[in-house]
């Protein structure tokens, strides 16, 4: 009788360890998902006119107008891409652009921007701004927007991986420059690309991922701009995003 009390002690023990280590485990994967979860929603941040303004000027920021062309032409935000929220491939677009930097995104009042820093998110985007009222907000608050012509359709050429290589075979120096027409950061280094050009013995290949979509696996692209840089046909070097003209330039030398 003694015996049987004393098991049955030993098993409430032994239930009573087994109960406390799960509540324990189970208390430190809900600390976890919180955490987790308040990471996550800080990556998009709901910022006012001025707010938005002063993230902007830093210098690897990235400002995405996601309107339709027509809304985008009769005036945005400087510097900003547009990318049609609407767009079938406005997902495709989106995964092509730099993750790692600010991203600034607007639309005409916020409801479209909203949503697609939502997408953002769920692309691994780290730090994105939604303006608060769209443009709407951007010119009560006394900010300046610009207009543009529409963009002519895209008429790049096309290339096969055996003009490419021919090409990198015939130059002994040579950058490949994967781009869209869409991208102010490709827009922006194209001059910095024409200068080394004129500078230095190397020749440059623009590639429009747009016309060679293809190009993307072939050359494991995953931001736009990215340039390549090849001596001999091989690859010596590659960046993403703006980068600085004396870097290229070391690399060329």
């Amino acid at each position: 009788m003694i015996f049987e009390f004393i098991k049955t002690k030993k098993e409430l023990k032994n239930i009573y360890v087994w109960i406390m280590k799960n509540i324990i485990f189970i208390l430190l994967v809900v600390f976890l998902c919180s955490c987790s979860n308040q990471s996550t929603s800080q990556s998009i941040q709901n910022v006012d006119a001025a707010l938005f303004e002063i993230n902007s000027n830093k210098g690897n920021s990235i400002i995405i107008d996601v309107r339709t062309k027509e809304e985008f032409v009769s005036g945005h935000i400087s510097d900003a891409t547009n990318i049609d929220y609407y767009g079938s491939d406005f997902k495709e677009k989106l995964d092509l652009v730099k993750k790692d930097v600010p991203i600034l995104v607007y639309c005409r009042s916020g409801g479209r921007s909203s949503r697609a820093a939502n997408i953002m998110q769920s692309l691994g985007f780290t730090e994105v701004y939604n303006l608060s009222g769209g443009i709407g907000a951007w010119k009560d608050s006394g900010f300046d927007v610009i207009k543009t012509r529409q963009e002519k359709k895209n008429k790049s050429r096309m290339y096969s991986a055996k003009e490419i290589n021919e090409f990198l075979k015939n130059n002994k120096s040579a950058i490949l420059d994967f781009s869209t027409q869409w991208c102010v950061p490709c827009k922006k280094m194209k001059p910095v690309l024409d200068e080394i050009s004129n500078e230095r013995d190397v020749k440059i290949l623009t590639l429009d991922l747009d016309a060679n979509k293809e190009l993307s696996k072939l050359y494991n692209i995953k931001n736009i701009p990215t340039h390549i840089i090849y001596k001999d046909n091989i690859e010596i070097f590659r960046s993403s995003g703006l980068v600085e003209k004396s870097i290229l330039i070391n690399q060329i030398n």
